[in-house]
């Protein structure tokens, strides 16, 4: 396989596993695998001369010889190459980890089920406006080890369940987390475990913030932020506040966000027709809590024609189904795990579409004027789309694809 001794064996090929090559560079002699088929593998990796001849096949590991794994979130955890680690006591670390204690940046580590990505970037622009450098990376799309070492003031890491289980516990100046609910069950083999997960990111944290309403979040923190019976951008601000007030900054929040663009699929309002139907974009929304909080939010709007659909994570639906009901006018379920959605909806006002488009288009045609419809899934949207941004895409596109007919 090899003639050195021992090398830095990096489990995943994608943006994740790829900066960690870059930075490992001539640092360390270092292997790749990945569980995919090399044809299936990124573009951007096969066309890397030095990444693909770093291409080890499972067959020709020699454990004895790995010093160290760095394993990407989303490799598989119950994967046999994870289990002989720990059989030869093979280190294991993350990206994440290797930044928090390498890096000289404040390190500002964010989780949560919902809400992260927003907060992260509110928190971001917020810093550089008022003349620090900043950077949101991590699980918001940029990997962090392309920004080790590059002189910044904050870094503010944006962290998932799958990042913080291929860590040890990370250390930070602050950590936050936004709320607890359930998601990724289908991954974590309890939520007891996904919770503890969540709360771990507090150990070796100067300072801790979390939700004072959120039960799932650990007590005995620094500071708890409001976020009961308000709304989602209210929520978000009362976080960025906390971080900023712990970091002891004196930063005029609001006008600091005043030019503050959220990310899209979050809570988006797009469109509001001739008839004054408002169309929001919540494709982002893919667990119960985030779909209630923007049901919740849309309310003040009008009534609520809801699609809800797609790949449920092993949830059980039965009492967000009954929320359904409850505060709906009309729910529209598609997608793979709609039959385990409609068990608690009275059913003159639930409709079963096969196709997302159908679906969409039956819940413009249910809507009356001055009324809303909201795409909040509840579900992860790979059973019909690669990712939450095409749902959401898709989605705006029939809409807005109407509205010129």
């Amino acid at each position: 396989m090899t003639n050195k001794e021992d090398f830095v064996l990096v489990l995943g090929a994608g943006l994740t596993g790829q900066s960690v090559g870059r930075y490992l560079g001539d640092k360390k002699y270092f292997l790749f695998f990945d569980s995919r088929k090399q044809a299936d593998l990124p573009k951007n990796f096969l066309v890397n001369k030095n990444f693909i001849s770093k291409l080890l096949e499972e067959k020709n590991i020699q454990y004895q010889n790995i010093s160290e794994i760095v394993c990407s979130p989303g490799f598989d955890k119950e994967h046999l190459i994870l289990k002989k680690a720990k059989e030869y006591k093979i280190p294991i670390t993350s990206d994440i980890e290797i930044f928090t204690k390498n890096d000289n940046s404040k390190k500002i580590i964010i989780t949560g089920t919902n809400g992260k990505t927003t907060v992260s970037s509110m928190i971001e622009h917020v810093l550089n406006e008022n003349g620090f450098l900043a950077k949101a990376i991590g699980n918001i799309g940029t990997p962090v080890l392309d920004y080790i070492d590059k002189g910044l003031d904050y870094s503010i890491l944006e962290v998932s369940s799958f990042q913080i289980e291929s860590s040890g516990y990370l250390e930070s100046d602050i950590a936050l987390v936004l709320n607890i609910s359930a998601d990724h069950l289908d991954k974590h083999h309890s939520f007891a475990e996904y919770v503890d997960l969540k709360n771990s990111i507090f150990k070796k944290a100067q300072k801790t913030i979390g939700s004072r309403s959120d039960i799932f979040t650990s007590n005995n923190l620094d500071m708890y932020f409001e976020d009961r019976d308000i709304e989602i951008d209210d929520k978000n601000f009362n976080a960025v506040k906390a971080v900023i007030d712990s970091l002891k900054l004196s930063i005029d929040l609001e006008k600091s966000l005043k030019n503050f663009k959220k990310p899209e699929h979050r809570f988006e309002i797009f469109f509001k027709d001739s008839l004054g139907k408002l169309f929001i974009n919540d494709s982002k929304a893919t667990n119960i809590g985030a779909s209630i909080e923007a049901i919740n939010t849309a309310i003040k709007f009008g009534k609520i024609n809801v699609l809800c659909g797609g790949d449920g994570k092993g949830t059980n639906f039965s009492d967000f189904s009954s929320f359904l009901n409850k505060n709906c006018k009309n729910i529209i379920l598609f997608g793979k795990d709609k039959d385990l959605i409609k068990k608690n909806i009275a059913k003159d006002k639930c409709f079963l579409i096969d196709d997302f488009k159908g679906a969409v288009l039956k819940a413009k045609e249910l809507s009356s004027p001055n009324e809303v419809v909201l795409l909040s899934p509840a579900c992860a949207s790979f059973d019909e789309f690669s990712n939450y941004e095409e749902r959401g895409n898709f989605f705006k596109k029939i809409i807005l694809d109407e509205k010129n007919h």
